[in-house]
């Protein structure tokens, strides 16, 4: 009998770390997600700006008489 409850608690144990490790990997995925949205965003507002800066510039050059 004492062998079945120890077989049976390690596969409750094994199970436990399977779970543990698909929770991990969903973690990974929401954690490389939120970074992608992050980069986008900062993309967007870095090309306005770089955009408006080169307007300015080319403005510029093309005042110089």
């Amino acid at each position: 009998m004492k062998t079945l409850s120890l077989l049976s608690t390690r596969m409750y144990c094994a199970a436990a770390v399977k779970r543990q490790k698909g929770a991990t990997i969903i973690e990974y995925v929401l954690l490389a997600a939120l970074i992608g949205v992050v980069l986008i965003t900062s993309f967007g507002t870095l090309t306005d700006a770089i955009s408006t800066a080169f307007t300015t510039i080319s403005g510029k050059i093309n005042q110089t008489p």
